[in-house]
């Protein structure tokens, strides 16, 4: 299948500033601002979110793809949310050409996230003829408008030769874009090549501090990345004599953060052992 853009509603950048707003309730109150204000979409994006409980009564995912398609045809944010609604099937029907034709409109009228959606069906040929060049134009485009999350994914195009050639050097400088707006899946890959010295020269204090980042974000699983980083910290080039305790303490407290996580196996495992010699390593040569 292939898809061409065509004109649709239109984006508007303090509404997609809105959207883009940390914490969420802090988003929820300004798109409400802007729905005082008429700005197109707006209320739309409002009673959509609230119908997902920011409202305070429940969720009720069928009710908000209701509300932002009420805004569809004049507002690309809302277009844009109407499609993840029918690629997923959230409102209870799943209708992917409705998807695509939403994702194109939107797209064109410059939101970026739409773009890189379509790049993304594109790019797994997810119900129409895969076409990776194309997707991969479509998300470097959205990357270059600024979106973080379009940013990772052509840094992840990059960093795997999906649609372009593999070129390290060039997934990681989409990462470190993405990561400086704490988009958490960049952070945790840009810590990784830190960590890896991958076309960088291997820093782990960086790894630590974008891991750090991306835990911050909502990445669960850079917890145990830290509790590693800082065992290794705590021992590499000391002698018993001469550890870093206050590494090996933060160790042992991400260590604790992480294992709850961590589903039984050999991964628990190594951990638990690597913990139980930090604690060891902390108590000194007279511990059992």
């Amino acid at each position: 299948m292939s898809v061409a853009l065509a004109a649709g509603p239109t984006a508007n950048a303090e509404l997609t500033a809105a959207m883009a707003r940390r914490p969420i309730a802090e988003s929820y109150a300004e798109i409400g601002r802007l729905a005082e204000a008429d700005v197109p979409g707006a209320r739309a994006i409002y009673d959509g979110y609230g119908a997902l409980g920011l409202a305070g009564n429940g969720s009720d995912f069928p009710a908000a793809c209701r509300a932002w398609e009420t805004g569809a045809e004049v507002s690309a944010e809302a277009a844009h949310m109407t499609a993840e609604c029918y690629e997923h099937g959230h409102g209870g029907v799943a209708d992917l050409p409705r998807a695509v034709a939403l994702y194109t409109a939107a797209g064109e009228g410059g939101y970026a996230k739409s773009l890189c959606a379509l790049g993304l069906i594109l790019m797994t040929g997810k119900g129409v003829t895969a076409d990776p060049v194309r997707a991969a134009e479509l998300c470097r485009r959205a990357a270059e408008m600024g979106d973080a999350d379009a940013q990772t994914d052509t840094g992840n195009f990059y960093l795997f030769g999906s649609g372009v050639a593999e070129d390290h050097a060039e997934a990681f400088r989409w990462y470190s874009l993405a990561a400086a707006q704490r988009q958490r899946n960049a952070s945790f890959t840009l810590a990784q090549m830190y960590w890896n010295g991958d076309t960088v020269e291997k820093d782990n204090d960086e790894a630590v501090r974008w891991w750090l980042v991306a835990y911050d974000a909502g990445r669960e699983d850079a917890a145990l990345e830290l509790a590693r980083a800082y065992m290794v910290s705590g021992v590499r080039g000391r002698s018993a004599a001469d550890l870093d305790a206050e590494a090996l303490r933060k160790s042992i407290r991400w260590f604790e953060i992480a294992l709850p996580q961590v589903a039984a196996g050999p991964e628990r495992d190594e951990a638990e052992k690597h913990l139980g010699l930090v604690r060891r390593l902390l108590a000194g040569p007279e511990a059992p």
